[in-house]
């Protein structure tokens, strides 16, 4: 594997106290440390309810003492799918101080899947959060023993365990050693079977040990946490980081609540987000500007303009009074409308940020820190911080992470966040690492002062007839980042072009530009496709011959995980949508041939 540039080192790791080196022995030194603190806050039977540290280590003794009784053994494998919930945490805290290997399966996942993970990994128990999840698990041969939280959860955590099995919990937890496998988490895929990516505690222990050398966080910080627990960028950013940290959590209701009433309840100082949400958050903000008086719109937009004038002008006398009436006019109150009023920095993570999102937060005065990582590097490898920021960039790397990139633009990591490989795929394994090196699939650059810019993924090049190579993605970003782009896909492997599909925000387009009707009505529309035209014609001005948009189709729909569409982190799976709207694509190359037959 040729290399093709010197590494780039992230910030040389600082000294730390090096115990407790385990995911259960951090969890539990941290619950006696803040003991009666509140640790989560959730929603529950009409209510905000609160668990303490103690209680929470409490439950997820019990958890651990309840499998060590039904027979779990050292270094088995036990599943555990639930949508969030508290349970989840003090269960997988549970599995792992029982010695046993934590497997989180997504609850969205068809039974098909759910099988063969349980299959690839040997699961005989596993943990879910109802019947109806329960049953996805059921008629496999593995897993043999299925619980559930609503019964037999409730059940453990509400009786004392015998002495003798606290006992026994308590010598499992101190047999642990750091280099013992603590989870498999199965990737969700864009493409292919799940493959089961295999860390050690030691991966999680770094990771923190890395995160909180980059940000400044400690038990004064607030996270509301929403994004699936089963997904590495929430188990491990959003939560093992912030336990040892000794942070609190309120665990949101739903994304439909979040943004709307949970922000305001918990008052968070951190949150961790996907782009997708960041993007709904920002058309949500010009959704209700559009319903305003003229007169308040016309003042926005010369807030926010201010705002971005802050970022990029120099800060004189003229612009700081300026400021100073767009923050009491509009920027202050809808920071705190957006963000509850103490929000430290949002962090966006796995997948790209549009430019036009990232800008409208900073420019309100919100900071949105782009990072960039992936599950076989146990999440996080570099990230924009509050001190160090680059508009477009996702940042340096963490601590301790080297990155370099070879001669065909692919990003290559090494560090102490590298997994240990996939399960039961050893030749996967020493594809994706060599040496000490992990193939990460991304195309990027570095710069000189060692930002990292993603370019787009590997898998996703598309190499046309011709044997020109396309990178779809800077492509569906500059289009997406017209205000009426909800959504957009290029496509166009092993043909003689490249085609677009683009989701208009239709609530946008009729509010503004006075396109009313059924979106199905309005996709051939020839003065809405006369819009979307101008912002094909603009991103083609800027592209090569080879990779323009020849021609394009409006899609009634966004593309939608319930579809199948979108991964559980909300990236889009291309084949799927291609395959799902194949039809509108076989019609843009079938009109290619009847201009070329008729010419």
């Amino acid at each position: 594997m040729a290399i093709a540039s010197p590494s780039v080192a992230g910030p040389t790791p600082k000294p730390t106290q090096r115990s407790p080196e385990t995911i259960p022995a951090v969890f539990f030194a941290q619950a006696k440390l803040h003991d009666q603190a509140p640790y989560l806050h959730f929603f529950r039977d009409g209510a905000w309810q609160v668990l303490t540290w103690t209680e929470t280590a409490e439950r997820a003794m019990r958890v651990a003492c309840a499998l060590v009784d039904a027979g779990v053994r050292p270094g088995e494998h036990v599943a555990l799918m639930s949508p969030n919930r508290p349970e989840w945490l003090y269960c997988d805290f549970g599995i792992m101080a029982a010695g046993a290997v934590t497997v989180p399966l997504y609850p969205s996942l068809l039974p098909k899947v759910a099988g063969y993970i349980a299959a690839d990994s040997k699961t005989r128990f596993a943990i879910a959060a109802d019947a109806t999840m329960a049953a996805k698990l059921a008629g496999h041969e593995l897993p043999k023993h299925v619980f559930t939280m609503d019964e037999d959860v409730k059940r453990w955590t509400e009786m004392e365990p015998a002495a003798d099995l606290r006992a026994q919990v308590s010598e499992r937890l101190a047999a642990i050693k750091p280099d013992d496998v603590a989870t498999v988490i199965y990737t969700s895929g864009t493409t292919g079977e799940p493959k089961g990516v295999i860390f050690a505690h030691t991966h999680f222990i770094e990771a923190a040990r890395a995160g909180l050398q980059m940000f400044h966080i400690g038990p004064e910080d607030v996270l509301l946490s929403y994004l699936p627990y089963s997904h590495v960028l929430e188990r491990v950013d959003g939560i093992f980081i912030e336990t040892t940290a000794g942070c609190s959590f309120w665990l949101a209701r739903s994304l439909d609540t979040i943004f709307v009433e949970d922000i305001h309840v918990a008052r968070p100082t951190i949150m961790l987000g996907v782009p997708r949400v960041f993007e709904k958050l920002y058309e949500s903000v010009y959704d209700q500007v559009r319903k305003q008086p003229v007169y308040r719109r016309a003042i926005f937009r010369w807030a926010l303009g201010i705002g971005v004038a802050r970022l990029h002008g120099s800060q004189g006398p003229w612009l700081r009074l300026r400021v100073r009436i767009a923050e009491r006019l509009v920027l202050a109150p809808l920071r705190e409308k957006l963000t509850g009023g103490r929000l430290r920095f949002f962090i966006s993570g796995g997948a790209p940020l549009n430019e036009k999102v990232e800008e409208f937060f900073w420019a309100i005065g919100v900071k949105i820190l782009q990072g960039w990582g992936l599950t076989e590097a146990t999440s996080g490898v570099t990230s924009n911080t509050e001190e160090v920021h680059r508009y477009r960039s996702v940042g340096i790397p963490m601590p301790g992470t080297e990155l370099r990139i070879a001669d065909d633009g692919e990003i290559l990591v090494k560090g102490p966040g590298v997994m240990i490989g996939y399960k039961n795929r050893p030749e996967a394994t020493d594809d994706c690492i060599k040496g000490e090196w992990l193939k990460t699939g991304d195309m990027g650059f570095i710069d000189q002062d060692g930002f990292l810019t993603i370019t787009d993924r590997k898998k996703d090049l598309i190499k046309t007839s011709g044997g020109k190579y396309v990178a779809p993605l800077p492509i569906e970003a500059q289009l997406e980042n017209d205000r009426y782009v909800k959504a957009a896909l290029v496509v166009g492997d092993s043909r003689q072009y490249v085609v677009g599909l683009i989701v208009p925000d239709w609530e946008a387009l009729a509010a503004d530009a006075g396109f009313s009707g059924a979106p199905a009505t309005l996709v051939d529309d020839e003065a809405v496709r006369a819009r979307f035209q101008k912002v094909v014609d603009a991103v083609n001005q800027n592209l090569a011959s080879f990779e323009t948009i020849k021609y394009f189709t409006l899609l009634e729909r966004d593309f939608t995980e319930a579809n199948d569409e979108l991964t559980p982190s909300l990236k889009k799976k291309r084949r799927v949508i291609a395959l799902h709207f194949q039809k509108q694509i076989d019609a843009m190359f079938a009109a290619h041939k009847r201009v070329s037959a008729h010419d």
